[in-house]
């Protein structure tokens, strides 16, 4: 019999997946439309789908969960930065390599490091410091500004990208005492809609243009939402199957699935400074992950030898 913690183990690696192809699909519709529209549609069929969660009708034995009453502040701020996170993550995805944009994504771990230490005086271990260090190096490395590397606009956004959604994780443990999750992605979904939709019609150049997508463009939109929303659905089965800090390290495998993604898109090889950089922030949020997942297996241990 498969167990629980393989379940997640393979719920999350299928969640990675799904998330690269995703973020393939996006790269291939920056030949259609603009990163501002691409976060409208992703988003909307986001909405569209947690509506019809929402509206299955619960069984009547499950008692309804007692929330905290406010929280609204925190809500509307979670939806906000988690949309303005996607659009600087599918601006990069447009623009720089599809490994290198999805590694900026993925150095979530090490600010949330970072505003633990400055805004809420946690006490960390020298490992942790250590490793945030180091991806903070990979970061800089992959930004690689002084060996002709990115654009600056693409540091900055993949900067927002990871910082920001670093601000909005650490504020979903939070707001579980107020909302259930899918009224907060319900709220995000709708509010990365709303910025979508109105950055379109903003001076922003070519990239504020509604454009209609052909057959392809539109097929590839609506496989864009199927794969985003199948991840995110997996991502919450593998966090329920497994503790987290088992099946988090595993979707790091993200970034392996997208440089793999982008180099069959066209995408160059990334050069030996970029490499080094994506490896370092891999080994950095691994080193994070660590001390939960040493935790987590010395707990399943123990629960095993007292049966």
């Amino acid at each position: 019999m498969i167990s629980t913690t393989s379940k997640g183990i393979f719920f999350m690696a299928l969640s990675s997946l799904s998330f690269a192809l995703m973020s393939a699909a996006v790269k291939l519709l920056s030949n259609e439309v603009s990163p501002m529209e691409t976060v409208f549609w992703r988003s909307f069929i986001m909405v569209l789908f947690t509506i019809a969660v929402m509206s299955i009708p619960t069984s009547k034995s499950k008692p309804k969960p007692v929330f905290k009453k406010g929280g609204k502040a925190m809500l509307a701020f979670r939806a906000i930065i988690g949309g303005i996170a996607m659009l600087a993550g599918f601006y990069n995805i447009y623009t720089i390599p599809l490994g290198t944009a999805i590694a900026f994504q993925q150095s979530v771990p090490i600010y949330v490091v970072f505003f633990s230490l400055v805004f809420l005086r946690e006490r960390l271990g020298i490992g942790v410091i250590v490793a945030t260090i180091i991806g903070f190096v990979g970061i800089v490395m992959i930004s690689d500004p002084k060996f002709g590397g990115i654009h600056p606009i693409n540091i900055f956004a993949g900067v927002i990208s990871g910082m920001f959604s670093a601000l909005g994780f650490m504020t979903l443990g939070k707001l579980k005492a107020y909302f259930r999750s899918q009224t907060v992605v319900l709220a995000f979904g709708a509010t990365a809609s709303l910025i979508g939709l109105l950055g379109m019609f903003l001076p922003l150049g070519n990239f504020s243009e509604f454009l209609r997508p052909s057959l392809k463009g539109a097929s590839l939109i609506i496989f864009m939402g199927l794969t985003g929303t199948i991840a995110q659905f997996l991502l919450n089965m593998a966090y329920r199957a497994a503790p987290a800090g088992i099946v988090g390290p595993i979707d790091y495998s993200r970034i392996l699935w997208s440089l793999l993604f982008g180099i069959l898109l066209g995408d160059a090889l990334p050069n030996s400074y970029t490499t080094i950089g994506i490896a370092l922030i891999i080994i950095s949020g691994l080193m994070i992950a660590m001390p939960s997942l040493l935790r987590d297996l010395n707990a399943m241990k123990f629960k095993k030898d007292m049966k």
